[in-house]
């Protein structure tokens, strides 16, 4: 029923491979029909958008898996379009924009998923913007609210729960591409949340589905909403267990110090950032790390001085003071 070209693949038990390189080549469908049929197989979407010519509109190209909120508006304002302006991979992506007050931009990727699953995708919100997503717990838009993710454009990432009776806070990069994982399991009523392949936290998730995800044209209510959404994916995950990958307190040794030119530096976590700050709170150095529990090299080239080491995961952070002598 749906169109697939060569870079869909349906991964069934039976190894089974579809494919349709004649219909709709140009999509990266995920069969949600194939949830109600009595063929269980685990479904993997994967679209970056370039199958599209600039200046489409999803809801119209990419039906039915994307839609408008309101059904009826595909090709209208309330559509979103492919744009050449930015990319993560390839030349192309999702654009959404529009006023400060929110709006008319406003286009759902359709799930309707039970079960665990990882829903990935990367955004930019350029410098001076603000951006907005939700997802659904219907496939129905508008029926129940899972959560909403505002991205500041101070840089800071929020998600509400149930009128915002939760809270947790991440930061990001205004003008780079963020990579935002959802480990969702409908099963445990349990959400893992990644930022560039660094745990973010633990959210409950207390929706009988994933319906959807819902990029809206919206932001922190004072800057002008503007983000372009590129690499989608969406496919089963193991089981999503309370708890896992927290850790209470950020843990971190290194030396020596005063320091030359490096640390060696070891924490009770693997990922994480580590920035280096001068005392007036510039950042001099910064990098992302995934060896940070194994005597991780920390290389850099600053003047003799004081400084500040910062080692941070999600919401958590700790910092100790390092001296650089030459």
């Amino acid at each position: 029923m749906f169109g697939m070209d060569s870079k869909y693949v349906l991964f069934c038990p039976t190894n089974l491979y579809l494919s349709n390189k004649h219909s709709f080549m140009k999509h990266l469908f995920l069969p949600v029909l194939l949830l109600t049929s009595n063929l269980v197989c685990a479904q993997l979407l994967s679209e970056d958008f370039e199958g599209y010519a600039v200046g489409d509109y999803i809801a119209v190209e990419g039906a039915p898996i994307w839609s408008t909120w309101t059904s009826g508006n595909e090709g209208t304002t309330m559509d979103a379009q492919i744009s050449d302006e930015a990319a993560l991979s390839g030349a192309q992506s999702l654009k959404i924009f529009g006023g400060v007050a929110g709006g008319p931009m406003d286009v759902m990727l359709i799930a309707g998923l039970t079960g665990a699953y990882d829903v990935t995708f990367n955004v930019l919100v350029p410098e001076g913007n603000s951006g907005y997503y939700n997802v659904q717990e219907n496939q129905i838009p508008g029926t129940a609210w899972a959560f909403e993710c505002v991205l500041g454009s101070n840089g800071v990432v929020t998600y509400n729960i149930d009128n915002a009776t939760f809270t947790l806070e991440g930061s990001y990069t205004p003008g780079s591409w963020l990579k935002i994982q959802h480990l969702i399991d409908t099963d445990s009523d349990l959400m893992h949340i990644y930022f560039d392949d660094v745990y973010l936290g633990q959210l409950p998730f207390d929706g009988g589905q994933v319906g959807g995800v819902n990029f809206y044209a919206a932001g922190d209510g004072v800057t002008t909403p503007t983000y372009y959404v590129d690499d989608v994916f969406v496919d089963v995950t193991d089981p999503v267990v309370d708890g896992i990958q927290t850790a209470s307190v950020l843990e971190c040794t290194f030396g020596p110090n005063p320091a030359v030119d490096r640390v060696m530096l070891n924490s009770n976590i693997a990922q994480g950032v580590i920035r280096i700050l001068s005392l007036d709170g510039k950042v001099v150095h910064e990098e992302r790390r995934s060896d940070l529990n194994n005597r991780a090299a920390i290389q850099f080239n600053l003047n003799n001085g004081l400084y500040l080491l910062e080692l941070s995961q999600g919401g958590q952070r700790t910092t100790q003071r390092l001296v650089v002598q030459r």
